[in-house]
């Protein structure tokens, strides 16, 4: 045999074994659509290198030739270019500046749109000094209200699943019963633990993956990501509404919780927003837990978590290195795409930065569109990225989307589900993300193949079945 048919010989096994493994992988990920396409890819191999057999019996030998030159002209090509590479990002590498082009104004939560609805109540005289401020907001506002708030009625795209909406209420229940105030942050010991900032970041890396965070990144704070003016209110406390955030904590341990896909592909029924309660309960617990550690060590510290806001956290987590902006507006990671949640603390505490990364998402998301082509509120813009308050970046119609979230009675999710980053963590989906964050012509390729392979919706699912949405109970 000629070189060249070793090397065919070599590309069909491992297509072979990669259709296996990709096999395999859409068994355990319940893609139909995926399992069928893996197995006609199997089957193709196994009849190519059956005529590999043949031509080295020596049978078809010369009518294979240009199909065995052809072949391995394209594997290499497409070996080489997947592999080496080519289009990066290097600004992606200096966080949340690469998309800073002007001066940037700290955002007012109480412009906030679940901030708006949630806390003003009609009749207050926060409600009437904010409307008369903002008159534009006050009519589309009302009629949220009338629908019942930010998620309108709870579940309601699911009226008949009781069992649904009693899950909801008890998850999203957690966060605000562990305390009466906005904040969480318990005052420091009185003897300071004095570490140096690479150990002592250890630590508290080490400490917030052990009460439940998947990815952990710490940043030096930008005062540009803090919320100028609190919005939301809790138990009445109105001293809060308005006033005035001076945060003084240099630092930001930024946590990320990954969701469970079978519950988020249920999107937009209700297993997709049980599974964003109970991650915004892990959020504030590890971050109650954490903001806790670091102040027995001696050091001022504030959780962050749920509707306890006080940062713009994606930006806080790009430059915490934990992923990039999509798109969709979420933050992307390298490990979960979209599918997490996120918690913060801030701290005076000597830490270590983590460095911003550079994983393609912003030539990814350039040409995937999937998100604002499946939005079912078109919500999100399929267009370039554009400068809104000194930004250049995809611009999010909160207000629609968030009125989507009223009608149908849950957060949607539908974006998070349907990007192709969101995949399970798979032999064939680390390979793909891999791939993707090296090379600009692997992405495009990537993005065809999801295409191909899942389609645009990727069929129904209804998620586990102690929580199937079709359930009349």
């Amino acid at each position: 045999m000629y070189w060249e048919d070793w090397l065919l010989v070599f590309y069909l096994v491992v297509l072979t074994l990669g259709s296996v493994v990709f096999v395999t992988d859409s068994v355990r990920e319940k893609e139909v659509r995926a399992l069928r396409i893996g197995l006609m890819s199997l089957l193709g191999a196994v009849i190519l290198l059956a005529l590999v057999y043949l031509a080295r019996q020596g049978l078809l030998l010369e009518r294979l030739r240009p199909l065995v030159d052809l072949v391995d002209a394209l594997a290499t090509a497409g070996a080489v270019v997947a592999v080496v590479p080519l289009g990066r990002n290097p600004a992606a590498r200096n966080g949340t500046a690469a998309y800073v082009v002007g001066e940037v104004e700290r955002f007012d939560e109480r412009d906030q749109v679940f901030a708006r609805i949630r806390s003003l109540r009609p009749g207050e005289r926060e409600y009437a000094s904010y409307y008369e401020a903002h008159p534009e907001r006050k009519d589309a506002d009302d009629r949220r209200r009338a629908m019942g708030g930010p998620l309108g009625r709870p579940g309601s795209i699911d009226r008949h699943n009781r069992t649904n909406l009693a899950a909801f209420y008890a998850l999203s229940s957690f966060p605000l019963l562990m305390g009466r105030e906005e904040v969480y942050a318990p005052p420091p010991a009185r003897e300071r633990v004095e570490m140096a900032p690479q150990a002592l970041s250890a630590k508290v890396k080490g400490f917030a993956r052990h009460v439940g965070a998947d990815l952990v990144g710490i940043t030096r704070l930008n005062p540009a990501w803090v919320y100028s003016h609190r919005g939301e209110i809790f138990f009445d406390n109105w001293g809060d509404w308005g006033r005035e955030n001076r945060s003084d904590h240099p630092w930001a341990v930024v946590v990320a919780t990954e969701m469970d896909r079978e519950m988020v592909m249920a999107r937009p029924h209700s297993p997709a927003l049980l599974e964003s309660m109970r991650n915004y309960g892990r959020g504030a617990v590890i971050t109650t837990h954490l903001a806790a550690f670091l102040a027995r060590l001696g050091y001022r510290a504030t959780a962050h978590h749920f509707r306890h806001y006080d940062l713009l956290l994606v930006p806080v987590a790009v430059d915490a290195g934990l992923g990039e902006m999509g798109r969709n507006g979420y933050l992307i990671t390298r490990e979960f795409g979209p599918r997490v949640r996120l918690a913060a603390v801030t701290t005076d505490a000597p830490l270590a930065p983590d460095a911003p990364v550079d994983i393609g998402i912003q030539h990814f998301c350039r040409h995937c569109r999937k998100c604002a082509v499946l939005c079912p509120s078109r919500s999100i813009s399929a267009g370039d990225p554009e400068v809104k308050n000194g930004t250049r970046r995809w611009i999010l119609n909160a207000d629609s989307c968030s009125a989507y979230w009223a009608r149908v009675g849950t957060d949607c999710s539908v974006c998070m589900a349907v990007c192709p980053w969101s995949h399970p963590r798979t032999f064939t989906h680390r390979v793909g993300s891999h791939l993707a964050t090296r090379s600009a012509p692997a992405r495009r390729l990537l993005i065809r193949a999801d295409d191909l392979v899942y389609g645009n919706y990727r069929g129904r699912w209804y998620g586990p079945a102690w929580c199937d949405y079709r359930d009349e109970a």
